[in-house]
């Protein structure tokens, strides 16, 4: 109604929206929609809505809406694609744009938005001051304004996707045009309030503009777009001059020089209630009274991020790319509980952790299943007539509205990390528990023993439950392998959580039989075949949780055992900075593994986290302009972008076989899973010394011992001192529980076996944890690597082409080429209070 009735902009009315609720606007002229996104919802629907799909990222599907407030809509789209919806917003003349373009079977009149026309028309001047700056040639300056034609938009904007300029050029030549000076990097600014106080944070907004200088010639503006000079003009009633920056710059002034909201101050001034000189006095007031910020201030503020991790997440964020703190989460640069506490802080809400302030089971039930896994909620417990709910989002309005309605109670946002509600949805909401199963299965023992192969319908189904539970539940204590075993007199379940297995609960041994079979059929095994090994995958969905794992079985004694492992998500995959390394270790590793050829070694016993330091190296270095290649075995994690081969002895599918294939097929990067043998390690080092980059995984004890291994292997000193470029060895120890740490001391006998003496730990942070809920008594929470990382320099090099013995090796490593033993490196750790010196005396103990 305010946008019709020409009292607001509607872009304003989008800023507003997206600054109280959360929810983006996006620009759909710099959208490239993906078409599995287009095909979900019919095209009649998104003209009756006004709504555009443009992504969709697993059950989540985006859609741009004119009205993104509208529960009908986003009910009616979710009926008919499917999907979960994640609104966006968007300006309605993109909007129809974009269904008349990417829907052309509705027969409908494709109107170039206005702002986009306006750069059209611009277009002509701009480019030939392009051409005479040599910027562009004539043929770059056709295809832009062809392409021009197709997206509407600007030429500017269009030239830089195609990388035919840079943002500066063209910021430089606009510069030009308008007579004014282009700044590229606008920081040195520090304008008062009276200055600020000329634009509202509205009009700032609404105009890409910043005042921020004030001189007896004028004001000094800032802005992005220099077509709106008239209007800055206008509204600041004396002379201007104006400058040019980048549109990411204008955002980042914004957000720094206008923190606060005002939304209210600006209605009275259009009332009439208040001069802009008396708003602005009220300003002055709120901001000292320092209200709420902005998420990404928030986050810097707490040290969770550094400015220009925002900054590149807000540049991802402003194209359409998501949320500013999803983005930061995925790049891995902020975890979800470092999330959830800026939420809080941001909003001002009370920030909850499952441990410290589990649920009351009663009030937990209050809702539906439905609804707590639609909005990923969970309540927690009464506050006088008020309900205190745990939420990823509390600025989601329609998840407040529908809990209130449900409940009748008035409700208490609060912020909890996604992972912990996912999880306390899962143990409310669930399948059965253990005790409850375990129960019905020993019932119908005593009346089944002489039928233990025929179990009825319903017994198929506990035995169903009991499987699923197993699963389920090693998901949410972030095990990594489950083993089931048969036993004289029972079926034992235990979980190996970070690195020790833990006895759980155990199942009447006439169950084994039925709980290997249902795992059987799950993993596509034969189920009558019970005399040999047998392998397979299994694909779990239940609820929230959503995994993968590789399933191996074992005839025993008393019947067949079975593993499985949990595999993570590629997208669970972690980024370099969140292995653990050293500082000293982190900057030599990232130096050498940009380098375009040669062969680098990971090593290490098995369980040693090899695969996790191999799939975060190739997250970082194999980049689109690149041709990744990978054979593996078997292929763990499927990570997109990356060609991935698996081996496959009985088609003859060797890693030698493959790699030799792979070199056919212009590679660039090549990851060798496991190097296990003559050939293929002959292969791997050609390949290196021919100009590829080859990533391999190897197993020895340190790092000097590769070199001793693949002599072994028969490949001459010679090659091996001019292929390696690098060898990792690594270890996983077990991280202090950061809830019940505390300040201990050093048992001399692990200093002695440990070789330290109590001089070398004087002014140490030695901690242990005493055991916890969150740690399960243990102490340990966890897991960390510590490293042993040789760099080949000519030192190493000569002694390893001149065939000297491992320990000369090692020693020339130690000595001149700056090598740190695991041993050293975990005892830094553990003097810093991330492990403990039992852990590192356990792991590295020869």
């Amino acid at each position: 109604m305010l946008i019709d009735s020409g009292m607001v902009g509607e872009k304003r009315i989008a800023r507003a929206i997206e600054e109280a609720l959360g929810i983006p606007l996006v620009n759909l002229l710099a959208v490239q929609p993906d078409p599995a996104a287009l095909r979900s919802i019919r095209p009649q629907t998104a003209l009756n809505l006004q709504a555009f799909p443009f992504a969709l990222e697993g059950d989540r599907l985006r859609v741009a809406l004119v009205d993104p407030l509208s529960s009908f809509s986003i009910e009616t789209l979710e009926d008919d694609s499917g999907f979960d919806i994640e609104p966006y917003q968007a300006l309605r003349e993109e909007v129809m744009w974009a269904i008349a373009t990417h829907y052309p079977e509705l027969g409908l009149e494709i109107v170039v938005p206005s702002g986009a026309s306006d750069a059209g028309r611009t277009g002509g001047k701009l480019g030939e001051r392009l051409i005479t700056h040599g910027y562009i040639t004539d043929a770059q300056l056709q295809v832009a304004l062809d392409a021009q034609q197709q997206t509407g938009e600007a030429l500017g904007a269009t030239l830089i996707s195609q990388r035919a300029i840079t943002e500066d050029q063209l910021y430089e030549v606009l510069a030009e045009q308008e007579g004014t000076t282009f700044l590229p990097n606008p920081s040195g600014f520090h304008p008062g309030e009276e200055v600020l106080g000329s634009m509202l944070r509205a009009d700032a907004l609404r105009l890409l503009a910043v005042p921020v200088d004030e001189t007896e010639q004028g004001v000094t503006v800032l802005t992005s777009d220099p077509r709106k000079r008239p209007d800055i003009d206008a509204l600041i009633g004396r002379p201007v001059q104006l400058m040019l920056t980048r549109p990411r710059d204008i955002e980042r002034l914004i957000e720094q020089f206008y923190p606060q909201r005002g939304r209210l101050g600006e209605q009275l001034v259009q009332e009439g209630t208040l001069s802009r000189d008396q708003l602005r006095e009220a300003l002055q007031v709120q901001a000292r009274e320092g209200k709420v910020k902005p998420l990404g201030e928030v986050i810097t503020e707490l040290g969770f991020a550094s400015p220009d991790e925002v900054d590149s997440a807000l540049q991802k964020q402003n194209v359409g790319g998501g949320r500013l703190e999803d983005t930061l989460v995925q790049s891995g640069k902020l975890s979800p509980e470092m999330l959830a506490r800026s939420l809080a802080a941001q909003l001002g809400y009370e920030f909850l952790d499952p441990i410290q302030n589990p649920p009351d089971p009663k009030v937990a039930l209050m809702i539906p299943e439905a609804t707590a896994r639609r909005y990923v909620v969970v309540p927690v417990r009464l506050q006088g007539n008020s309900l205190v709910v745990a939420m990823k989002d509390p600025r989601n309005v329609f998840a407040l509205d529908d809990l209130k309605l449900i409940t009748g109670k008035e409700i208490l946002p609060a912020v909890m990390a996604e992972k912990d509600i996912i999880r306390l949805i899962e143990r409310y909401f669930g399948e059965k528990g253990f005790e409850k199963l375990n129960k019905e299965l020993a019932e119908r023992n005593k009346t089944q023993q002489s039928q233990e192969a025929d179990l009825s319908v319903a017994d198929e189904s506990a035995i169903v439950q009991v499987v699923d539970s197993i699963i389920r539940e090693a998901a949410l204590q972030d095990a990594s392998d489950i083993h089931i075993e048969t036993t004289e007199d029972a079926v034992k379940v235990r979980y190996r959580i970070d690195g020790a297995l833990r006895e759980q609960n155990s199942f009447p041994k006439g169950a084994a039989q039925q709980i290997m079979a249902r795992l059987k059929i799950m993993g596509h095994l034969d189920i009558a075949e019970r005399r040999v090994p047998q392998d397979g995958r299994v694909r779990f969905k239940k609820g929230s949780i959503d995994l993968d794992l590789r399933l191996s079985t074992l005839p025993t004694v008393y019947g067949e055992k079975a593993v499985m492992r949990l595999l993570q998500k590629a997208s669970n995959i972690p980024e370099l900075e969140q292995l653990g390394f050293s500082e000293y270790n982190y900057a030599r590793y990232t130096e050498i593994i940009e380098r375009p050829n040669g062969i680098f070694l990971v090593t290490g016993p098995t369980g040693s986290g090899k695969s996790f330091t191999c799939f975060s190296t190739l997250k970082r270095i194999a980049k689109p302009e690149k041709n990744t290649t990978t054979i593996e075995d078997p292929i763990e994690y499927e990570v997109p972008g990356i060609v991935q081969s698996q081996v496959n002895n009985s088609t003859g599918m060797t890693f030698a076989r493959a790699l030799r294939a792979f070199l056919r097929q212009d590679p660039d990067i090549i990851f060798v899973g496991e190097i296990r043998d003559q050939e293929t390690a002959k292969i791997a080092v050609e390949a290196a010394l021919t100009g590829h980059m080859v990533l391999a995984t190897l197993h020895t004890n340190d790092a000097p011992g590769a070199v001793t291994r693949l002599e072994e292997m028969g490949i001459e000193n010679f090659n091996i001192s001019a292929a390696v470029m690098g060898v990792l060895a690594q270890r996983l120890v077990r991280r202090v529980c950061s809830e019940c740490k505390q300040p201990t001391n050093a048992d001399p006998e692990v200093l002695r076996r440990l070789g330290i003496s109590e001089r070398d730990i004087r002014g140490a942070n030695l901690m242990r944890g005493t055991g916890c809920p969150r740690c399960g008594g243990t102490g340990y929470k966890g897991r960390m690597g510590i490293h042993e990382l040789m760099v080949m320099d000519d030192s190493l090099r000569r002694t390893i082409g001149a065939g000297r013995p491992a320990a000369e090796i090692r020693d020339v490593a130690l000595g001149e080429s700056g090598l740190r033993s695991l041993r050293q490196d975990g005892i830094e750790k553990a003097l810093q209070g991330l492990t403990t010196l039992e852990e590192v005396l356990a792991v590295t103990a020869s």
